[in-house]
């Protein structure tokens, strides 16, 4: 007997679950309206027939009314399932490699939105990594242009222009004492040229240090923020236990790039005073911190908010990094200075005995 009514049920369940939402909610109100009539017909005839006194008909009929609306509330519960079937689904971390939604709840509608909203997820997705390799692309491209740039401005024309000076010395000296106006002409010309050579190698470095090729990544940081730092009036304190180790190109880059940003955002817009920067490794990572006492600035809370900000140096250091696997934190408020922690996964690293030593530390 009760075998017969649960296969009833699970046949009454099947067959409602295959109705839309309004439609479960109003066959079951319907039937809680219906029920409800009618028990409540039949109590009151039996009622005035047994003669109850009132209090005890008003706490009936309260308690009839109280298991009417629990009834009801609990068939809306249950023809609004899918709803929360589907907001549970939404909520998935990874909706897309989760248990297909129509093998828990095969209501139409809900099943509807859930394949729509999977297949969205899904496309995003795949947008954000065709975003990543185009970015991570873009970069490395970048990196190959600024490399192929300075070689040529190095081997062509700061070449052509050592060439001009010396050859502008030379006829400065061949001019006779009386063509002094002359002489001062081509001196002025030597001058300028090699003005316009120093700047130049300003830019080659700029674009790729031979010394981060030379001499490593610690070496280059070092260099880099002593150039740039005290030339702004900034004291550089640079410590370091990876002299002797060599990361991989594309790693050394990165961080070399990341530090190149955050030394030109204390000498350009930080008003620092002094300047901290570590390179060690820890563990299985490398660990690159930069940190000044400078004016600071409110951090972004994500990446819109770094965007609407225009903080684009902190999307490119994210970028950079992901290209890596590493991350980063950044503490900073308004007067208080700034502190920039990169942490990146060490790969094929590789010890370096002779290393030559710089010879003008920082610290």
């Amino acid at each position: 007997m009760m075998s017969d009514r649960s296969g009833l049920l699970n046949i009454l369940k099947r067959r409602l679950s295959g109705f839309p939402i309004c439609a479960r909610i109003a066959i079951g109100n319907a039937a809680i309206i219906t029920a409800g009539a009618t028990a409540g017909l039949v109590a009151a005839r039996l009622l005035v027939g047994a003669q109850i006194p009132l209090l005890l008909t008003i706490l009936l009929f309260i308690l009839w009314i109280g298991l009417c609306i629990l009834a009801s509330y609990f068939v809306t519960r249950l023809a609004l399932r899918p709803l929360i079937d589907l907001r549970r689904f939404s909520e998935t971390p990874n909706p897309s490699t989760a248990t297909p939604f129509t093998t828990a709840n095969p209501d139409p509608d809900t099943c509807q939105v859930a394949s729509t909203l999977n297949d969205l997820l899904t496309q995003l997705e795949s947008s954000n990594r065709q975003l990543k390799a185009v970015a991570s692309r873009s970069i490395g491209v970048q990196e190959e242009e600024r490399k192929r740039i300075a070689r040529w401005l190095h081997d062509d024309t700061s070449q052509a222009l050592a060439i001009l000076i010396l050859q502008l010395e030379r006829l400065e000296r061949r001019i006779p004492d009386y063509e002094i106006d002359v002489r001062n002409e081509i001196k002025n010309a030597r001058q300028l040229a090699a003005k316009t050579l120093g700047e130049l190698r300003k830019i080659i470095h700029g674009l790729r240090p031979s010394i981060l090729d030379d001499l490593g990544l610690a070496s280059a940081i070092r260099w880099y923020a002593r150039a740039t730092l005290e030339e702004a009036g900034v004291q550089v304190a640079f410590h370091s236990n990876v002299e002797k180790l060599k990361l991989p190109p594309e790693q050394t880059t990165t961080l070399f790039r990341i530090a190149q940003e955050a030394i030109n955002n204390i000498a350009h817009h930080a008003q620092a005073q002094n300047a901290r920067i570590s390179l060690q490794r820890s563990g299985s990572e490398v660990f690159l911190e930069i940190e000044d006492d400078g004016r600071g600035f409110q951090v972004s809370g994500d990446t819109e908010d770094a965007i609407l900000k225009r903080h684009w140096g902190l999307i490119g250091i994210q970028e950079r990094l992901e290209r890596v696997g590493g991350h980063f934190s950044l503490n900073s408020e308004p007067s208080k200075g700034t502190l920039l922690q990169i942490y990146a996964p060490l790969r094929e690293l590789v010890e370096v005995d002779n290393e030559p030593e710089d010879p003008h530390p920082v610290g």
